[in-house]
């Protein structure tokens, strides 16, 4: 038989990675991936509503303007009938003008309203985190005191999750792994 002696200058082929690689666990990964895009999707609703919102009410073109508390007498041309003749007569008026308001321009409502709704996004999004890593930390959690028990010799109930809880096929693996090895260590 002939061995044969690697090349030196060739280069060891690398390992592809490719996306069948990373989804071990299509089923649990797939509904994580579903999950969390809902999430990003509401926030991203509820940004572009609040934009859409801005837009089509009282802020024209990033100009915001109210009425000033004085009035301003104007002079309207007006006519009237005397005499059967029609003549040109000036009314005065008093009207509010409209002033611009400095605090107030679109770039302001916007940034303001942007980091209101980001900031309700993270809240959100540190609430999903926290209950969805409670439905895997948790059974992980059981699953790593009961293999310590069993480990250490003890006698080891059947390890039980709560509906909803991912990693329920794992832990009806080490159930089965664990009434095996106990019938085999009462024999």
């Amino acid at each position: 038989m002939s061995e044969v002696t690697p090349n030196p200058s060739q280069k060891p082929e690398k390992y592809k990675r490719h996306l069948a690689n990373y989804l071990i666990d299509k089923d649990f990964q797939l509904r994580f991936f579903l999950n969390f895009s809902l999430l990003f999707l509401f926030g991203l609703l509820l940004t572009l509503g609040f934009l859409f919102w801005t837009h089509s009410t009282k802020y024209d073109k990033g100009v915001v303007f109210r009425l000033r508390e004085d009035t301003v007498k104007v002079y309207q041309k007006g006519f009237e009938f005397k005499d059967g003749e029609e003549k040109e007569k000036f009314v005065e008026r008093e009207i509010a003008l409209p002033d611009y308001d400095h605090s107030l321009d679109m770039f302001t409502i916007q940034f303001k309203g942007i980091l209101l709704f980001s900031l309700l996004y993270l809240f959100m999004s540190a609430a999903f985190v926290i209950v969805y890593s409670h439905r895997m930390a948790g059974p992980i959690y059981n699953i790593k005191k009961n293999l310590r028990a069993f480990l250490a010799g003890e006698e080891v109930e059947k390890i039980r999750l709560r509906q909803g809880d991912e990693f329920q096929e794992l832990a009806d693996l080490l159930n089965k792994v664990i009434d095996q090895k106990s019938r085999e260590r009462k024999q």
